[in-house]
């Protein structure tokens, strides 16, 4: 599973990828595991410039737990089945934006 994280305000954001261990997806589409960063850094302005941030390569985490509490597609028994997800707003709370309707 590829975790992409847009919220460039949380800890465990590195390079617009997730490094949690653990991740839980609330029902209205929170992410539930933010935790805000010691220091904020808002590179989302940066992406389309001319030296853009460096983004992580896929990773395929296996070991990743993904609750999810969303009435989503891609939730099985409370746990998300998708390849990947991402969360987005660097502004906002986060939120899960792979949601699709079921």
């Amino acid at each position: 599973m590829d975790l992409r994280c847009r919220k460039t305000g949380c800890k465990y954001n590195k390079n617009l990828t997730c490094t949690a261990k653990s991740i839980e997806i609330g029902k209205k589409l929170n992410c539930n595991t933010f935790e805000k960063a010691h220091e904020d850094v808002d590179f989302s302005a940066e992406i389309f410039s001319e030296n853009p941030p460096k983004i992580s390569d896929y990773r395929h985490l296996k070991d990743v737990c993904l609750t999810c509490k969303a009435d989503c597609l891609f939730n099985r028994s409370g746990n998300c089945i998708a390849n990947g997800i991402t969360i987005n707003s660097p502004k906002k709370s986060p939120i899960c934006i792979t949601f699709a309707r079921t």
